[in-house]
């Protein structure tokens, strides 16, 4: 007999699959000094995130291309809003959600 690994979340856990894509259509915008130079980045910032959804205390954790993609990056998840964690359906803090930003040329 074989048994599957459950992914859900144990029911004392907030459910944070939710707020990984903004709600609101937010997009980065490409630094025009790295598309000049056609350089692509990659930003991981970690952030907490708001029962409205908002991010608050935001870090950048890594910068890979330059640091006109850090400030877009922070940029970007400052205007972003998400659908919050949420535990027994109630809205919570989520703390130290990690985000990865990629700029790419081609999208």
């Amino acid at each position: 007999m074989t048994e599957a690994a459950s992914t859900a979340p144990p029911s004392d856990s907030p459910d944070t699959t939710a707020g990984t894509s903004p709600l609101n259509n937010a997009r980065p915008v490409y630094p025009p000094d790295m598309e000049e130079e056609n350089i692509e980045g990659r930003v991981t910032i970690a952030c907490d995130v708001e029962t409205t959804g908002m991010t608050s205390n935001c870090s950048v954790q890594s910068v890979q291309g330059g640091q006109s993609f850090a400030q877009a990056a922070l940029d970007y998840v400052h205007k972003a809003r998400y659908r919050p964690a949420s535990k027994n359906g109630v809205p919570v803090k989520e703390l130290h959600k990690v985000y990865v930003i990629r700029f790419r040329l081609d999208d």
